[in-house]
């Protein structure tokens, strides 16, 4: 333990959590689930205790960046595993999210169609893809400087909301409003690139009930938490714009409910004390 780290502890919290998903559920495949388990946690302790061995340059890199294939492989995972031990083919999550929607808000699809247009429908699917490149490129960054104890709270803290939020996946199994419509409205398409971008996302996300809450909401506040916290204040202000386009996308753009937004915004005091405590419970070791 004394070698682990607070994202370590994530991980390997996050594998205890599905391992025992597993072990109860016994869905199809569940012996290829837990050896994937297995392997995970595999690499999980050998990063951390190669890197208190011998604190290479190398060793650093595979114990800081093992956290962006394990998160891809554990969200690739849930396409699979969610639809065996909480099938959602009935949509019930997303009747209630749409319904808790019209209750509070009325008519959601009618205020963000009367706003959309092609041009920004554009604009907000670059700030919504800018999710998956904005936060790699400030752990980058600290990891290019060498601040190792700003690295240490960064990664533990984002890997700790990510896996949250695909606890979240599990428990409200809901697929988002992009989903239901008949015909998908023009608007949303855009002038140019909101069309083949949407549909490439969807193209690698296959079937994935990834609505609730919106990962895309929680890790851009994250994001500014962590650039406000860890870098100058012209780096928060440059991620600013994109990360409000991102939460607004991820309504505007129709792939999430409104309350999956504040289902994020709920989350997100929860998922910076948990990964900042990991850290601090750590810290020293290694």
């Amino acid at each position: 333990m004394k070698t682990l780290k607070g994202h370590d502890l994530s991980a390997l919290g996050y594998l205890a959590l599905l391992t025992a998903i597993v072990l109860i559920g016994r869905p199809p495949g569940t012996l290829v689930y837990l050896l994937a388990h297995a392997v995970a946690a595999a690499v999980v302790l050998g990063t951390s205790t190669a890197r208190a061995r011998r604190n290479t340059p190398l060793a650093r890199v595979a114990h800081y960046w093992y956290v962006v294939p394990f998160v891809l492989c554990a969200f690739r995972e849930l396409h699979y595993l969610i639809p065996d031990v909480r099938n959602f083919d009935d949509h019930r999550f997303d009747r209630v999210l749409a319904d808790l929607d019209r209750r509070w808000l009325g008519d959601v699809d009618g205020f963000v169609f009367r706003l959309l247009t092609p041009g920004l429908a554009d604009v907000l699917q670059i700030c919504y893809w800018s999710y998956y490149f904005s936060l790699f490129a400030l752990g980058a960054i600290l990891h290019a400087r060498g601040a190792w104890e700003k690295l240490d709270e960064f990664v533990s803290v984002v890997l700790a909301s990510l896996l949250l939020s695909y606890v979240g996946y599990l428990v409200v199994p809901a697929i988002g409003p992009h989903h239901f419509y008949p015909q998908r409205p023009p608007v949303l398409d855009g002038w140019l690139i909101a069309g083949p971008m949407h549909r490439f996302m969807l193209s690698l996300e296959l079937r994935m009930a990834d609505a609730f809450p919106s990962g895309h909401t929680l890790m851009s506040l994250v994001l500014m938490h962590l650039a406000w916290r860890h870098f100058e204040r012209r780096v928060f202000w440059i991620c600013l714009p994109l990360a409000v386009g991102c939460v607004a996308a991820t309504v505007f753009l129709r792939y999430h409910y409104v309350v999956d937004l504040l289902a994020s915004f709920a989350l997100f005091p929860a998922c910076v004390w948990l990964g900042r405590a990991l850290n601090r419970g750590t810290k020293g070791t290694g």
